[in-house]
């Protein structure tokens, strides 16, 4: 599969949460979502920072209303951006769940992650009114235990295909054949 069958896929199988997608057309949209990232993203930050940098902040000093200026300056991409989120969001979730199945794993695996990310940002939030010592410790246990959980998520992604039929669905992938030498 190449990268525009996997952009091609991801769109057709918008709610499409049953089934299997392979390595190559999870990985190939992931490096399409990256691009949309960045085309979004660079501009945004580019027109933040040069309207901050045209500012003489001895005189005007940062304000609410410099900030609101600044917000407003940028809103459109940042409009784009948020849309492009809400639109991709269903159908990331589906081909991360069809990954999963190709896999031969759960789609509990990725409730439980994004259950885990949940808690730990509550936790990283209520650990904000303890004093800095207790903060520090609660902060650092809570990215430690995201980047464990992180890691062993994207472990399960990186997973080879069944080549056989598994319990969710029958194989995409064909298995390698024999090749006949003379």
């Amino acid at each position: 599969m190449r990268l525009i069958q996997a952009f091609l896929s991801f769109w057709r199988n918008y709610t499409n949460f049953r089934g299997r997608a392979t390595r190559i057309e999870f990985w190939g949209w992931q490096f399409w979502q990256v691009i949309f990232m960045l085309l979004f993203l660079i501009p945004t930050t580019y027109s933040i920072r040069d309207f901050l940098s045209s500012i003489d902040a001895k005189q005007n000093g940062l304000s609410f209303g410099l900030l609101v200026t600044v917000a407003t300056s940028s809103l459109p991409l940042l409009l784009l951006l948020i849309g492009y989120a809400v639109i991709a969001l269903i159908p990331s979730l589906a081909l991360f769940v069809r990954r999963l199945h190709d896999a031969n794993r759960s789609a509990g695996w990725l409730v439980l992650n994004v259950g885990v990310d949940i808690a730990l940002l509550i936790t990283y939030t209520i650990t904000r009114s303890l004093n800095a010592d207790m903060a520090l410790i609660f902060a650092s246990a809570t990215a430690t235990i995201f980047v464990l959980l992180s890691t062993g998520f994207i472990y399960l992604l990186l997973l080879p295909s069944e080549t056989k039929h598994n319990r969710f669905f029958p194989t995409s992938v064909t298995p390698p054949t024999a090749t006949l030498s003379l």
